[in-house]
């Protein structure tokens, strides 16, 4: 089950404005377009920047570094679809809200873990013909 964290009151965040926060050891650029809430990574994929720092047009985030695009939904870029966002949810209750707290990533397994790694063959693969 996701824990949620509190990150300010309804009336910190301006409407179509990004504002930078910390969720554990994560930050966060958390957005208010009107009634709807969004939260994505604070930092841009390409580059590093502040996404809270960027401006917000029909449904994306736009770093004003560059220009990239990311989707407030879905963390989607269109352009170049292996640098995505990621998005959190938020949660909005008496006049507070609240981001879901990331959840640690998963630890990418080694070759020396991986016991087919182990067992592989390589003159299997590169024998001489003959």
């Amino acid at each position: 089950m996701s824990e949620f964290v509190k990150v300010g009151r309804v009336e910190e965040f301006r409407d179509r404005r990004g504002r930078a926060v910390s969720v554990g050891d994560s930050k966060v650029a958390v957005f208010r377009v009107g009634d709807r809430w969004y939260a994505i990574q604070d930092a841009c994929p390409h580059m590093g920047a502040s996404l809270a720092d960027g401006r917000v047009e029909r449904g994306q985030v736009i770093c004003h570094w560059h220009e990239w695009k990311y989707d407030l939904d879905s963390g989607r870029n269109d352009v170049r679809k292996g640098f995505c966002a990621r998005t959190y949810r938020v949660r909005v209750e008496d006049g507070l809200v609240f981001v879901e707290s990331p959840l640690p990533p998963r630890p990418e397994p080694s070759a020396e873990a991986d016991d087919e790694w182990m067992r592989w063959n390589p003159e299997r693969f590169f024998k001489k013909k003959p």
